[in-house]
């Protein structure tokens, strides 16, 4: 297992580096994934006109895409950015955001995979299973009830992400109740969190930029291992039960959260395949 305390002062890198990370989110999004890369002390942009890619991309320390509330201009802004970002060595994530879905979002997902280069590919389990080619049953751009990782599916997921890994030469997340963080040899299951980050829209995207933002600095599963315990330890350390006031304690805790809260309570487990 990555050292804990290694991982978490790749935040201090980040403010003293105060990389350019670029976001190509939903509209319903963009605020918080803005806030929360500004909050750790980098510098968000969120271009999306097409016409803008070849002038932003090359300067940005990593690229996201994420397939949220999908347009054409923003499919062909995202085709073209990552091209770019494979050309320049720039780290790239993708949030597959619907395609469970969608077959729109399905199909572009699927060809750009083909054609380009991802560090990391993340989705909850209906859109893996989707690109998995397995059945699904997303409820909008939400995991279905019956899709959702149980302790007696963990194992088929945590290999059908191996799958993909391998297939595309990349890390994949499924996020959940116990998020599957998986490479082609190693896979991490981290059980942080809350129910109550289902209660916010665009909380799933917001982890998609906190990823790319440590991204910029480190390599795939350090940066998504992070991610994932700033804002899921952040969700549990939040106090108040009311719908906004829980809104604001957690973006309030990703912006302040310390290094010890992290380490103490991080709950991951790993393993190596077989």
């Amino acid at each position: 297992m990555n050292n804990l305390r290694e991982i978490t002062k790749i935040r201090k890198e980040i403010r003293e580096r105060r990389p350019l990370i670029h976001a190509i989110t939903s509209p319903i999004a963009v605020n918080m994934v803005a806030n929360a890369i500004l909050f750790q002390g980098a510098s968000p942009i969120c271009a999306q006109d097409p016409r803008e890619m070849e002038d932003i991309v090359p300067r940005a320390d990593s690229l996201s895409i994420n397939l949220g509330n999908i347009t054409e201009e923003r499919l062909a802004a995202m085709e073209i950015a990552v091209k770019i970002a494979n050309r320049e060595n720039i780290p790239v994530i993708i949030d597959l955001v619907g395609i469970g879905i969608s077959s729109l979002r399905l199909d572009f997902s699927k060809k750009l995979l083909a054609e380009c280069h991802f560090d990391l590919v993340k989705g909850n389990n209906s859109e893996i299973l989707a690109l998995g080619g397995e059945k699904t049953h997303a409820k909008g751009v939400d995991v279905g009830d019956t899709d959702k990782i149980g302790q007696d599916t963990i194992a088929d997921s945590t290999s059908l992400a191996r799958e993909i890994s391998k297939k595309y030469h990349t890390q994949v997340l499924i996020t959940g109740e116990t998020d599957i963080l998986a490479s082609e040899d190693s896979y991490y299951h981290i059980k942080n969190g809350t129910d109550k980050l289902g209660s916010l829209t665009a909380t799933g995207c917001m982890l998609t930029g906190l990823i790319s933002t440590f991204l910029a600095v480190t390599n795939p599963i350090n940066a998504t291992i992070l991610a994932l315990l700033i804002e899921e330890i952040s969700a549990e350390e939040a106090r108040s039960d009311k719908p906004y006031g829980f809104f604001v304690d957690l973006m309030d805790n990703i912006g302040s959260i310390d290094d010890e809260t992290l380490i103490k309570k991080a709950k991951i487990e790993w393993g190596t395949y077989e």
